[in-house]
């Protein structure tokens, strides 16, 4: 048995690997690199070009733990073996794959980038895997973890229907739209999300992610068995960033996460709208040191896990898989999203 000392050091000396340096994968290396309680991690991404900007990312954290050790790897399987965490950020393609991968090099917990996966199929063989290798599988929908959303949902009956609305410019029908379906069904506890129908732009948006990657813009429309509704707007002509709205019979919100404000307006006091306190840190760079400190340390997270964020996915993949073969042509039988 390990004397207690013996305990603590190997505590303080975890082991993460992250796969993938792109925009996201960086953002996750300077979150973790900031964590003394991390020793060890591996970072690895198949091009140059990522892997010079993790480099020139990690340079740009101010509280970096000077005492972390980072290998920059192209292939996963030179990673080291037996690790504490492992976070994906690489594009949704082969997901159910590469997890099987790093599970069978002993990793057991992971954070996983959104989307999931490409299709609801793939994600079910996803969670087939986890299911049979013990893992502990969260998914980075991070909105549901912020203070403003968490005070508002304690304010409201958890059978009471709410109505959930997002209006935003530019695309992201899928990439973003997983996101406010996953806050949707957080707010409604919702297992499963139908479908009110949709009306997708006739123009596939191409992703800076890849040339096989696209996203949509237009409306989605969705409703619970508890009589909640939920539509999520990304018009292809407006510029803004989405702005979320909450409404209850007794309440509703609104909130901004660009200029970081939210009102609220309750029956009781006429609905007369009065401000509240946002707060938070939203950049990945900074909420990935709360989730990995947490599955670390905890064991578990404050991000939706692997079966909780199903829900979202399922609905989003399933509605917008037609709309893409409508577009390319095509009869796919996944989305071409990342």
């Amino acid at each position: 048995m390990l004397c207690i000392k013996e305990t603590q050091r190997k505590m303080s000396e975890y082991r993460v690997l992250i796969i993938g340096c792109g925009q996201l994968g960086s953002r996750h290396l300077q979150a973790v690199a900031a964590l003394s309680l991390v020793m060890d991690i591996d970072v690895v991404d198949p091009s140059p070009a990522a892997l010079s900007l993790g480099q020139e990312r990690l340079l740009q954290v101010a509280d970096r733990n000077p005492s972390h050790r980072v290998r920059w790897l192209s292939k996963v399987e030179d990673a080291t073996p037996g690790g504490d965490l492992c976070i994906v950020a690489t594009q949704a393609a082969g997901r159910p794959a590469l997890v099987e991968q790093v599970a069978a090099m002993g990793y057991r917990a992971f954070l996983l980038e959104k989307i999931v996966t490409q299709s609801a199929a793939q994600y079910r063989d996803l969670l087939s895997l986890a299911d049979a290798r013990g893992l502990s599988v969260w998914v980075n929908c991070q909105e549901r973890t912020y203070p403003f959303h968490q005070a508002v949902r304690a304010r409201i009956e958890p059978s009471e229907p709410v109505v959930f609305t997002s209006v935003g410019g530019n695309h992201g029908l899928a990439c973003n739209g997983v996101h406010l379906a996953d806050l949707f069904a957080f707010y409604t506890g919702a297992q499963e999300i139908q479908s009110a129908g949709a009306h997708v732009d006739s123009q596939l948006h191409a992703s800076r992610r890849g040339a096989s990657v696209y996203d949509l813009s237009g409306s989605l429309h969705g409703y619970t068995t508890n009589g909640s509704q939920m539509t999520v707007v990304f018009a292809g002509d407006h510029h803004a960033p989405y702005q979320i709205t909450i409404a209850t019979r007794h309440a509703r919100w609104v909130v901004d996460y660009v200029n970081q404000w939210a009102w609220e307006s309750r029956k009781e006091n006429s609905w007369t709208w009065t401000p509240v306190r946002f707060e938070g840190e939203l950049r990945v760079s900074y909420t990935t040191r709360q989730f990995a400190t947490e599955i670390l340390t905890k064991h578990k997270c404050s991000l939706p896990t692997l079966a909780e964020a199903f829900t979202a996915h399922r609905f989003i993949l399933d509605e917008l898989q037609p709309h893409f073969n409508r577009l390319l042509g095509a009869e796919l039988k996944y989305c071409p999203v990342t």
